[in-house]
């Protein structure tokens, strides 16, 4: 058993850690399979919007391998298996490396990635054909981005055939009007485009500076792990 005050608290500190790391790894897979039989967001798939079943794959995946390396580092805790450690160690040193660069990879293409998203969705919205001729599910995502980016349209209030009759454009509530609301006919004319290019920009760049946060967390599990197998290795020296 290993000795010492370092070697005593990283067994328990890594047991709790790895405890916190599984159960992090059982949100991400529950997310990715809720995001895959969500009858609500199943209607993305139908937008062609495919790489959203990747994302969840990826969370299902990322959620499994985080809850095995987590159940590897409880185990190695428990037992101070130096190879489940070293293991542990090594999956840990990994796991750091990837958010770290996932994350700076993120924010130095973080406009380009917003570009790229923002030409898929151009191309699924297909401008040339009026909103109220699309099907129900696009109409009430639509108008959803447009209650919440209090804008009326992809290009423009045009994009609707009838945009007097649509709720979401109207901002005759709105108590400051300004260039973007006319008194006269009280309707958002500012587009949604913009305004979702640069909430995708900005949440392509909290994805970023969160992964670089979290990276935090991996490196030091590989602290406390490092500490544990000194302890290990000098009970085996006494021995």
């Amino acid at each position: 058993m290993a000795d010492g005050c370092c070697a005593g608290c990283s067994k328990i500190l890594l047991f709790i850690f790895n405890t916190f790391f599984w159960l992090m790894g059982a949100g991400l897979l529950t997310v990715g399979i809720w995001s895959l039989l969500d009858p609500g967001l199943k209607n993305l798939t139908l937008l062609d919007l495919s790489y959203l079943n990747a994302v969840s794959y990826m969370c299902i995946a990322a959620g499994g391998v985080i809850m095995v390396v987590g159940f590897l580092g409880c185990c190695g805790a428990i037992t101070e298996n130096k190879c489940m450690l070293v293991t542990f160690a090594i999956c840990q040193f990994l796991i750091f490396g990837l958010m770290l660069s996932a994350g700076i990879v993120g924010l130095v293409y973080r406009d380009r990635v917003s570009k790229e998203l923002t030409s898929v969705v151009n191309d699924i919205v297909d401008s040339t054909t009026k909103i109220d001729q699309k099907p129900e599910y696009f109409r009430d995502a639509t108008v959803a981005l447009q209650e919440t980016f209090k804008c009326c349209g992809y290009d423009s209030y045009n994009n609707w055939q009838t945009p007097s009759s649509v709720s979401s454009c109207d901002c005759s509530r709105e108590t400051d009007k300004d260039e973007y609301c006319n008194s006269n006919n009280p309707r958002y004319y500012r587009s949604c485009q913009s305004l979702f290019a640069d909430y995708l920009s900005w949440g392509v760049q909290l994805a970023a500076i969160t992964a670089m946060a979290l990276s935090v967390l991996p490196l030091i599990g590989l602290c406390m792990t490092i500490c544990l197998i000194k302890g290990v290795n000098n009970d085996v020296g006494v021995v």
